[in-house]
């Protein structure tokens, strides 16, 4: 009768720390292309709110809904809160992850909020709505610590998709982007609403000339 031979154990341990190797290799390829489908859906959320956002200024002679409960002034167009909450973020609220550019007033940077559409210039190259930590939107200025009931921090930017995020454009097109090429190094947002930089990194927003060109409306780019 013959002998059956069984594996030795330092054989075992070189198939073990093969399977780990592959492991390691494998395992954020597939998370990754598990995040890019979700980077997909999450722009074709994007698009579908665009699409929104036109069909309110049809109704409302061209002109873009205001910053109060503009999400709420949206619904009837979306008839649902689905396409508001992005597929790697799930657990935020549906007012919440989008934000919109409200421009700022005391720097006279003009956003969409209550806008008329003849009013701005390049739309394809103007920042209607980004993904970001809270509900409203701006440029990288002013205060940083109005967050209570869903108020606006300028400095509410964040990287969602591998260190990118998705924004819709006045045009209805949609791109993922680094928040460094139209706002600032920001990573996240502090509970208090304060700008967190990647670790070790300093606060550094993108110079006025540039972010001014993606926020500001009346700004020929």
């Amino acid at each position: 009768m013959p002998l059956r031979r069984a594996f030795a154990l330092l054989e075992l341990l070189v198939v073990l720390a093969i399977v780990a190797v592959l492991a390691a290799i494998l395992l954020p390829v597939l998370a990754a292309a598990r995040e890019r489908a979700k980077v997909a859906a999450c722009q074709s959320n994007l698009r579908q709110l665009g699409q929104s956002f036109f069909l309110y200024t049809a109704d409302w002679d061209g002109v873009f809904p205001p910053v109060y409960e503009w999400k709420n002034l949206l619904q009837p167009y979306i008839r649902t809160v689905s396409i508001n909450r992005c597929p790697s973020r799930p657990q935020l609220p549906w007012w919440y992850g989008q934000g919109y550019n409200i421009g700022f007033a005391p720097l006279g940077v003009r956003g969409f909020a209550g806008c008329d559409e003849s009013e701005v210039s390049a739309p394809s190259a103007k920042i209607l709505a980004a993904e970001w930590e809270r509900c409203n939107a701006g440029p990288p200025v002013g205060p940083t610590t109005l967050l209570a009931g869903g108020a606006t921090s300028y400095w509410a930017v964040c990287r969602v998709h591998l260190g990118t995020s998705n924004v819709l454009f006045g045009d209805g097109h949609v791109r993922s982007l680094r928040p460094d090429a139209y706002h600032s190094n920001t990573a996240r947002i502090d509970p208090e609403g304060r700008p967190v930089p990647p670790l070790g990194e300093a606060l550094r927003p993108v110079p006025e000339p540039v972010w001014r060109a993606y926020w500001d409306v009346r700004h020929d780019p």
